[in-house]
């Protein structure tokens, strides 16, 4: 197609137009009584794109595609048949996307190359030798600049090394003033050195009791009291335990881990109530009394009640 066609059919008369769907959607949402804000709402469009539908103005929305999906849906929602209108409104955007396409092909045609021709203008004839000549005269220049670089056939450069015939002159060192040779005799022998081995370190001393003395105890065990009046509970612990002690009123007057080796006394109110963990390692008296903690152990804790 030439770029006269292209014209030729782009400024031809356009057919007459037909009424497009959007006065008969007008006339039933009027006959209806619902507003531009209702449809809109309910065909979750904006008033504004609700006018356009009505004007037949399909170029303000978005396009072909939406305009019909918005057609039938505004035809459903009056009661209408939307097939007529969408058929309506493909035809009336029939032109403009022919119109397009033929812009887009006459915009194609143009931005085609044309190849040098006899009907080529004569500045387009003129300036391809100058690129030529200008490209010939760059080539001939880099070819003439490279020659001469290069070594001439047959020869080989070698580098001259200047080798020096006689050694070259030392600086001459001050003499050193002579001194007169005396006898050398010999040293007398030292005499050898012992060899001293080192001291042993001593035993370190652990002074003896004396005899007729017992050697001294160990540490008693730490002892603490809580409580200062009332009936006394005495634990002594060779295992890690905790305990915890209720008085009468049912308050914890004692609740603590208690390490190996440590005495522990409580006083109080009774009755008391005791919770003892490794039972098997705790021994406790109540005022004075041995308590066997075997008869209320359970997976060794013990559980018991003291009047």
């Amino acid at each position: 197609m030439s770029e006269a066609t292209v014209t030729a059919s782009a400024n031809a008369p356009a057919a007459p137009s037909e009424p497009g769907p959007g006065a008969a959607l007008q006339d039933e949402r009027r006959r209806q009584s619902l507003s531009l804000t209702d449809v809109a709402r309910q065909l979750k469009l904006s008033p504004r794109q609700v006018e356009a539908l009505e004007r037949d103005d399909f170029a303000a929305l978005p396009g072909p595609v939406f305009v019909r999906g918005f057609l039938r849906n505004y035809a459903r929602l009056l009661g209408l048949d939307p097939e007529p209108m969408v058929r309506t409104a493909e035809r009336m955007l029939a032109p403009s996307q022919a119109e397009a396409e033929v812009r887009v092909a006459g915009a194609s045609e143009r931005s085609v190359a044309v190849p040098m021709s006899d009907s080529a203008t004569p500045s387009s004839r003129n300036r391809l030798p100058l690129y030529v000549i200008s490209a010939i005269v760059i080539l001939v220049t880099a070819y003439l600049a490279t020659r001469d670089r290069s070594p001439q056939p047959g020869t080989i450069d070698v580098p001259v090394v200047t080798i020096p015939t006689e050694p070259p002159a030392t600086t001459a060192l001050p003499e050193a003033p002579s001194v007169a040779s005396a006898p050398v005799t010999n040293p007398p022998p030292m005499p050898a050195t012992p060899s001293i081995a080192p001291a042993p370190t001593p035993a370190p001393v652990v002074a003896a009791a004396p005899a007729g003395e017992a050697a001294p105890a160990p540490a008693a065990p730490s002892v603490r009291t809580v409580g200062s009046t009332g009936p006394a509970i005495r634990m002594t612990f060779s295992r890690e335990s905790w305990v915890e002690v209720r008085d009468g009123s049912d308050n914890v007057i004692f609740g603590q881990l208690n390490p190996e080796g440590s005495i522990r006394v409580v006083r109080g109110q009774p009755p008391f109530s005791l919770v003892v963990g490794n039972a098997s390692g705790v021994s406790l008296t109540y005022n004075g009394k041995p308590v066997d903690l075997a008869p209320h152990t359970r997976t060794d804790v013990a559980r018991l009640r003291l009047e």
